[in-house]
């Protein structure tokens, strides 16, 4: 072989040999996907919906302050008792908040604005916070000790919120449970504790929707002495 063919030899050998590597590196298995930070984003929750809304709020640092299981930090608001949190329909009042951001007080930490955010972002960083609420709220309210209760002001808190969807079918449901079940099943009834179905015809059922929402927000705001109330009054019934 000529000098002047050496090096077009070398050149097509190496070229040869670098389309075989990339041959071979591309049937190579990918790498695994790093595994799911339980420590940092919680649990996995089962519905998608709810997952995704959770890691947009410890994503964008709603956690750091708040707590993933809304335990705040430091002066952060906490939003278990938050009025504004407890008075939110549809994320509406939350998602106004996180725009505008919470300014420095004399008891409370400053929050920046979250202005960059897409209104799908805020509403599920809200979805989740309300999530959160109302498992701490139904934490709180099943190991409350019961001291009694005034069933004449059951009467009427159930006149005023439970009445509308509820008439005769609660009629005996005092005698029929336990202590712990009944204070368990007035706080999360069976029939609204299922798993969200994503199939057509349950997604399709607005009274179920709207059964679910109404319980969860009186969950959010229910006080101790409401639920002993109202247990009083259905032992009554």
């Amino acid at each position: 072989m000529s000098g002047r063919c050496l090096p077009c030899a070398l050149a097509c050998a190496l070229a040869f040999s670098g389309a075989s590597l990339i041959g071979q590196s591309s049937s190579r298995p990918s790498a695994p996907r790093p595994a799911y930070d339980t420590e940092y984003i919680g649990p996995r929750l089962s519905d998608p919906t709810l997952q995704q809304a959770k890691e947009t709020y410890v994503l964008f640092g709603c956690a750091y302050c708040h707590g993933i299981t809304l335990t705040p930090r430091g002066e952060a608001a906490d939003l278990v008792r938050s009025a504004l949190v407890g008075a939110d329909s549809d994320g509406e009042a939350i998602s106004a908040l996180l725009r505008a951001g919470v300014p420095r007080t004399t008891k409370l930490s400053p929050m920046p604005q979250f202005s960059d955010l897409s209104d799908r972002q805020l509403r599920d960083i809200a979805r989740y916070i309300h999530y959160a609420r109302q498992q701490r709220r139904y934490e709180e309210l099943v190991a409350a000790t019961a001291n009694g209760g005034d069933a004449g002001a059951g009467r009427a808190y159930f006149a005023q919120n439970c009445a509308s969807c509820h008439g005769s079918d609660l009629a005996g449901i005092g005698q029929r449970y336990p202590e712990n079940e009944l204070r368990a099943r007035l706080l999360r009834p069976v029939s609204l504790n299922a798993p969200l179905s994503f199939a057509v015809d349950a997604m399709s059922d607005s009274k179920v929707a709207t059964g679910r929402q109404r319980h969860h927000l009186l969950l959010e705001n229910l006080l101790a002495a409401d639920v002993a109330n109202l247990l009083a009054f259905l032992r009554a019934r």
